[in-house]
């Protein structure tokens, strides 16, 4: 079924190349590049990057391969893509010195957090867009299980049951949110996932992506506000 499932989805795509369809499927193919890249970390040396650099090159690989992609003539996609995941891994740890490209991947989804939010505001709207920023720290640390399972001896556990219920308002938000803004905030905080990879995914430019993102986030505030202001409790 899931087969039949991944070809339609694929005839569906290339009948016109529809942004929402090629999300579906490159999310789709998200586990498998997660765990060729665990397996090729697993196998690392001796000063080897951090385990996200793996996962963006694998990432990165996986994009490069889906616009490669001719299902009349190659065989199943992730036998095709295999290849180029494995082979943009490489390609990066040759390029990568230790401890340098985790640090710049970081600073450089900060600085696109920040340009997003603010860019194109007056003082009084980049003060309240600012606020984003919080609510974007609180959206990256949503989907993080330390701190939000079981509480670490002398942690307080009723701020572990504050963050449960932040988590699952968060939670609950994103999945109500149009499907762009909600892919793109899933892939940029969940999975760390620049707004240059975000939007090679989607087909859309990165000054689009930082459009919607900053959307999404403006979205997310005003769910938050309405289940403050219904009382919704969880």
């Amino acid at each position: 079924m899931e087969r039949e499932e991944e070809a339609a989805l694929w005839q569906a795509y290339l009948a016109g190349r529809d942004a929402v369809l090629r999300g579906r499927l490159i999310e789709r193919y998200l586990p498998e590049v997660h765990r060729i890249a665990a397996h090729a970390y697993a196998r690392r040396g001796p000063q080897a990057p951090e385990f996200d650099d793996y996962l963006q090159w694998a990432r990165l690989g996986l994009i490069e391969a889906f616009d490669r992609y001719e299902p009349a003539r190659e065989a199943s996609f992730m036998t095709f893509a295999g290849y180029r995941i494995r082979g943009a891994i490489l390609n990066g740890l040759e390029h990568a010195t230790e401890g340098a490209a985790q640090w710049a991947h970081r600073k450089a989804l900060e600085e696109e957090r920040l340009d997003s939010l603010v860019e194109g505001a007056d003082e009084a709207e980049a003060l309240e867009r600012l606020a984003d920023v919080t609510l974007g720290l609180a959206l990256g640390f949503a989907l993080e299980d330390s701190g939000l399972g079981a509480a670490p001896e002398g942690f307080d556990p009723y701020r572990v049951l504050e963050l449960k219920r932040l988590r699952e308002r968060l939670l609950l938000i994103v999945e109500a949110l149009p499907e762009r803004e909600r892919r793109i905030l899933k892939w940029h905080y969940f999975e760390q996932m620049d707004f240059k990879l975000v939007g090679a995914a989607l087909g859309l430019s990165k000054g689009r992506i930082s459009q919607l993102h900053s959307r999404g986030l403006k979205l997310m505030r005003e769910g938050l506000r309405s289940i403050e202001r219904f009382g919704i409790s969880f």
